[in-house]
């Protein structure tokens, strides 16, 4: 087989983007299936799910009886692929280009791993806070992405050959929410994988409401000093991790928080209001890695 288009889902009924990617795909002269594995969504949309998906014969669709996460279930979606190539994709993504699959195939041969970016749906009402991170941080221009090409790395947008999974994986001790691609683009470069930016985004919907988008943060904090032990040249990739491990050397931390905490109340109730600023965003997250 030639493309396996690989997809993670939970709770989600990406029928849109499926019948686009299916529709683009068989206009190619390519053998391909669709994958799409369930981190054991509630039993009501898994069946959903199976009415609409068993309509589809190029498509399986795998249901977990437990929840493995994000890392592992990316990992699980290699080892199930049949595919030379795979196109790793995120379920809350939309199709806008007609030439989506088109733009990764006939780039195949250019480098081992495509990575073709994103772009950010409109606004939505209380979701203030992650609609400005990914537009001011997340979506950044091609030449950007170029630039730092492995750091730029995101997971749900991304071609490789499955054979890259044979010498890198995710690494499955990442629980929850965050930092999975940023590690897995620092192994890609140390591994002298070759990787590519390309301009082919899809469109992220930035629909965390602002209290869930900063537990997810924090999480993500989380999993960046629980790997930070294992990876000592993480933080030259991480620049909030890096000016926190700087400050802790120092013996600023506690300086630092000193400062922070006649403000908190006040931080945190712009994070979670109509007009975020991201200057707060910072010093919110940089807080929360003092305490770690």
């Amino acid at each position: 087989m030639d493309l396996s288009i690989c997809l993670p889902l939970y709770q989600q009924k990406p029928y849109k983007a499926v019948e686009k990617l299916m529709a683009q795909a068989d206009e190619l002269p390519v053998d391909y299936e669709i994958l799409i594995i369930d981190d054991a969504s509630a039993p009501d949309i898994s069946a959903e799910n199976t009415k609409f998906f068993e309509q589809l014969p190029q498509l399986r669709y795998l249901v977990l009886e437990q929840n493995i996460g994000r890392a592992k279930m990316r990992n699980r979606l290699a080892a199930e692929a049949q595919g030379k190539y795979m196109l790793c994709l995120d379920s809350d993504l939309i199709i806008d280009s007609a030439d989506f699959i088109q733009t990764y195939w006939s780039a195949r041969n250019m480098a081992q791993v495509l990575v073709g970016g994103r772009k950010t749906s409109a606004l939505i009402t209380g979701c203030e806070l992650r609609y400005l991170y990914a537009k001011k941080r997340e979506e950044a221009s091609l030449s950007a992405r170029q630039a730092k090409p492995y750091a730029s790395f995101m997971t749900g947008n991304f071609f490789c050959e499955k054979a890259v999974f044979e010498k890198l994986h995710f690494d499955e001790n990442i629980k929850g929410y965050g930092h999975e691609d940023t590690l897995f683009g620092l192994g890609l470069e140390r591994l002298g994988v070759s990787l590519l930016q390309l301009n082919n985004p899809v469109v992220f919907a930035a629909d965390d409401n602002n209290g869930s988008f900063l537990e997810k943060s924090k999480e993500a904090l989380d999993n960046l000093v629980m790997l930070q032990g294992k990876h000592p040249d993480l933080s030259e990739k991480v620049g909030i991790l890096n000016l926190a491990l700087k400050l802790k050397g120092r013996n600023r931390a506690g300086v630092f928080r000193w400062c922070y905490n006649p403000f908190r109340k006040m931080i945190l109730k712009n994070l979670l209001g109509s007009k975020p600023k991201l200057f707060y965003f910072d010093l919110y997250r940089l807080n929360h890695l003092l305490k770690s």
